[in-house]
């Protein structure tokens, strides 16, 4: 699938009349955005405080005696600057405005992290100003578990009709930047605001002091897929400089969880070694998961691990495999002695619940001491000769809180990441788990994409598995930027139709293929279900697969999730039928029926819960 280029997408953004105006060559279509600033707990700019002037590239505003507010347009891309004329506390910088997008219909509203519920959602009426706030400081499992209605973080998209829209930041480097999608009061106008910060963030100026909103990229056209292709490139990312193939391997998670034992793991490996095919060039990973350590925050074998990491990473690598393990490494557990000993090591106002384990507190990476301990933290682990670490529930690294130095939860992110991955080196593989993405993709290999495919207590389940696809479906174009891992399919106690759709889906994010069930308990028959021949050739080869329409048949009001239809035994999610190879290097066409009954009769008749390739060019 190469989508074309119309010649009203290849259109440059400009500057004129009353705000920032993007000269599009779509028939019907306009955008207007205007910048502003929420300085002191008010919003300025836009006109609020005076009339605007235009300049080279830039349209500026007056923000009342706080000082002005311009937007800088390069290209398809626009970034606001806010330059105190006073002492002031910024919040958040904007772009606010209205699109005209005749037949628009739906729009896609991404979580924050990882595991956050992403699809497309029915274009609505705008939200009240207590619903937005209420989701944009939401944090933990409040957000993970969002309904949708109220923004999208880091991008968005808008269609339905002819054409449609694109906006999405390209960095998070201060702020969390968000999207929020609406119908105006004028059934044909859309409301539009790409928005840096508002999430709890504060940034003192003094007088002459300035502070740039994160780079947003923006576009109109007639192919979805291609604005959304083009989005994905222009995100920086250590792909560009570091690339490597897709990753294949075996997680102790998904059956193990925390009770994994050293000998768990050596003998799934040695049935890695008798099933398996792998090499230098074509390697496979054995990774031990959450349990291995003393506590999250001690981060030293236990004594399920009696030869100790180092000991076991030297079997295996005897063995022709290569090592992995599971850290959080910014959550240290409460009662921790690393929190009694340096209560200054931590982020003083902010705490992670965890469901498990309780109270977790954030190490403030701004305390010199604090981040001197996460890099011998990762050094320790890089002593031990691993190939590849999972860094987990990072997100909480982004909370706003007091730390040692006044910078925001973003500022503090990138420099955890940056303290990690210096520690870590360049060959050290590092796939961010529970993580924000365009701010992560600069200093990993791999991120996942979804929440996790099984709870222990439910287990293999096509609910989890359908919530994954929906979350490949809304974030493949992140793809473009880094590996993209949509957690493992999972052998047992599904069907067999189940465990292809599952195999499907895990290659479709096409960066990380693992396993994760107990080897050891698996069927024969079981074991070999993993992959057919065009599958097999994805995994050795690379490829993906993306929806061809973008927009699923029914669009939902709002977004559900796995546990709802699990604990129902019914599906609510909306996901896209038809999916190909968005680089064209297969003719072949994907039909997966999501649903629990035929599929409407403009698609292949495909039984539920079934996946069927095909060949459009054999077989119409």
């Amino acid at each position: 699938m190469s989508p074309a280029v119309s010649p009203c997408e290849t259109a440059a953004l400009v500057t004129a009349g009353d705000g920032v105006t993007f000269a599009s060559g779509c028939e019907g279509t306009s955008l207007r955005l205007a910048p502003r600033v929420k300085v002191d707990g008010s919003w300025h700019g836009a006109g609020i405080d005076g009339p605007c002037e235009e300049f080279d590239r830039e349209y500026r505003c007056p923000a009342g005696i706080a000082g002005a507010v311009t937007a800088r347009v390069e290209g398809s891309s626009v970034r606001v600057r806010f330059e105190a004329a006073t002492s002031a506390q910024v919040e958040a910088v904007s772009l606010d405005g209205e699109l005209v997008l005749p037949g628009a219909k739906a729009w896609l509203s991404n979580g924050f992290q990882s595991w956050s519920q992403t699809g497309v959602v029915a274009l609505g009426d705008p939200v009240s100003d207590d619903a937005l706030q209420t989701a944009l400081t939401a944090r933990g499992a409040a957000e993970v578990d969002r309904y949708g209605n109220e923004l999208s973080w880091w991008y968005s998209f808008v269609g339905g009709g002819d054409y449609s829209f694109v906006a999405g930041a390209t960095t998070g480097i201060r702020f969390k930047p968000w999207v929020q999608i609406s119908r105006a009061d004028d059934a044909a106008t859309i409301q539009v605001r790409l928005v840096s910060g508002g999430t709890g963030e504060r940034i003192d100026l003094s007088s002459g002091g300035s502070v740039e909103g994160e780079t947003f990229r923006v576009g109109i056209g007639s192919s979805l897929v291609h604005l959304l292709t083009e989005y994905g490139k222009a995100i920086a990312s250590r792909r560009t400089s570091h690339p490597i193939g897709t990753l294949r391997g075996w997680n102790s998670w998904y059956e193990l969880w925390d009770k994994v034992t050293e000998q768990d793991v050596r003998d799934n490996a040695a049935l890695v070694q008798q099933t398996f095919v792998y090499s230098a060039t074509q390697p496979f990973y054995v990774v031990v998961d959450d349990g291995w350590q003393q506590k999250w925050g001690e981060w030293d074998p236990n004594d399920k691990f009696p030869s100790g990491i180092d000991a076991l990473v030297s079997d295996l690598h005897a063995a022709g495999l290569r090592a992995g393990v599971w850290i959080a490494p910014l959550l240290v557990q409460q009662d921790s002695t690393l929190v009694t000993g340096h209560p200054a090591w931590f982020v003083q106002d902010a705490v992670f619940d965890h469901t498990v384990h309780g109270p977790m507190k954030i190490l403030d990476v701004t305390n010199p001491d604090a981040a001197a301990h996460l890099a011998s933290v990762i050094q320790k682990l890089r002593s031990w000769n691993l190939d590849f670490l999972k860094i987990d529930f990072l997100f909480a690294g982004t909370y706003e809180g007091t730390r040692s130095s006044p910078v925001t939860g973003m500022e503090a992110y990138a420099e955890a990441l940056r303290i990690i991955r210096e520690a870590a080196g360049d060959d050290l593989v590092i796939v961010a788990v529970g993580a924000p993405p365009v701010a992560s993709f600069p200093y990993v290999d791999g991120w996942r994409l979804g929440g996790d495919i099984a709870f222990e207590p439910f287990g293999p389940s096509w609910y989890f598995l359908i919530n994954q696809a929906r979350s490949v479906a809304g974030r493949w174009p992140l793809c473009e930027a880094t590996l993209c891992d949509a957690d493992p399919p999972l052998l047992r106690k599904l069907p067999e139709s189940e465990v292809d759709v599952g195999v499907w889906v895990a290659l479709a994010a096409g960066g990380v293929m693992f396993l994760s069930d107990d080897l050891r308990n698996l069927p024969d028959d079981r074991l070999h279900w993993q992959l057919t021949g065009s599958q097999s050739e994805m995994l050795l080869h690379g490829g993906r697969r993306i929806p061809v329409v973008q927009i699923p048949d029914e669009i939902p009001s709002t977004l559900t999730n796995a546990v709802i239809d699990h604990i129902s035994r019914k599906s609510q999610h909306a996901i896209p039928t038809e999916w190909v190879d968005p680089h064209g290097g297969s003719p072949a066409r994907l039909t997966i029926n999501f649903t629990d009954g035929p599929l409407p009769p403009e698609h292949r008749a495909v039984p539920p819960h079934t996946a069927e390739e095909w060949y459009p060019a054999l077989n119409e």
